[in-house]
């Protein structure tokens, strides 16, 4: 009697063409690849390394060769890229399985355009570390990320609405308690806003692309077997709680930890709660942030020292909305 032993590695019985059981190796070897990165980047962040690492990589005295640099930064991140587009080369049931834990079409496409972006911000971020640019008051200007997450809310609708959908339900339909819907969802609102508000940071970044690639190795996971439906949802939830401590770290850093959640916890509200027209909310939130920048009241003692109770007040918000939402089902 023989006994089948589990592997994430596809059977190369059922790969009989040469280029499908290559490009199948070739994913493996990708999330290999991105899987340590980050482990070495979360590494050097609870290191105490600087920008998880890249301030040192990105030391001041060699800053002149920038095609040097351009050439580092395809060779760290073009893996993560290739791996979101090997994916393409799997068959995936057309349906969301139940369960909502495990890969489809629709979440395919997202995937690869929530990587995008997150290389995109990290590209940003990377220039701007090599060419020093900055505003006057030391800050940098928040309309080019503010533009790719616009962006990649408008594709996003689109691929939504091309799979018969108004939008895109990856948490609300996943086989959850109700509660942690609404937190997992609402961690989403503020690394939105973090995008927004810093652009000059890669850890951000790193951890943003470390919960699209990581949640998609779970669902991997899930569908062969090796985990259950609520070891899958604790690994997402625990992916987004290491990206939160990475936004929490960054705003402590720069002393706008009370402003920053207390816009984060605004948008969570106004848009899971009150039903808020999700592009007039988020241009607002853009208006609101360039005029604190062109007042220069990010870099004002006084204006900050009247935050926390704002902070404070929009968590009781939040965590009221949450309670009242999951009292209605």
């Amino acid at each position: 009697m023989t006994s089948s032993r589990r592997t994430l590695l596809t059977n190369a019985v059922k790969l009989p063409i040469a280029s499908d059981y290559w490009l199948h190796r070739l994913h493996a070897i990708l999330g290999l690849y991105v899987f340590f990165h980050f482990t070495y980047r979360y590494l050097l962040f609870f290191s105490h390394h600087g920008d998880m690492g890249f301030d040192a990589l990105l030391n001041v005295s060699a800053r002149s060769e920038h095609k040097q640099y351009a050439t580092i930064f395809a060779m760290i991140f073009l893996p993560h890229l290739l791996l979101q587009l090997s994916g393409f080369a799997f068959l995936l049931p057309s349906k969301r399985h139940p369960d909502g834990n495990r890969i489809w079409p629709q979440y395919r496409w997202e995937a690869l355009l929530f990587c995008t972006r997150c290389l995109t911000l990290s590209f940003i971020a990377w220039r701007r570390k090599v060419n020093d640019w900055k505003l006057d008051d030391g800050s940098c200007s928040i309309i080019p990320a503010a533009f790719c997450v616009v962006l990649t809310m408008i594709v996003a609708d689109q691929i939504a609405k091309s799979y018969g959908t108004e939008k895109s339900r990856t948490i609300r339909d996943l086989t959850a308690p109700q509660w942690s819907q609404y937190l997992m969802s609402s961690a989403q609102f503020h690394a939105t806003a973090h995008c927004i508000l810093v652009s000059n940071t890669l850890s951000v970044q790193i951890a943003a692309l470390t919960v699209v690639q990581l949640s998609a190795f779970g669902m991997t996971m899930r569908r062969k077997g090796f985990i259950s439906q609520k070891e899958g949802v604790l690994l997402y939830a625990l992916v987004l709680l290491m990206g939160m401590v990475v936004i929490f770290d960054d705003l402590r850093r720069r002393s706008i930890i009370h402003m920053a959640l207390c816009l984060g916890n605004s948008t969570a509200v106004l848009r899971m709660y009150l039903g808020m027209n999700k592009y007039i909310m988020w241009s607002g939130l853009v208006a609101i942030i360039s005029f604190l920048l062109r007042k220069g009241m990010l870099s004002d003692d006084a204006f900050f020292n009247s935050l926390p109770l704002l902070n404070y007040a929009s968590w009781l918000m939040l965590v009221s909305s949450c309670y009242w939402k999951c009292r209605q089902q």
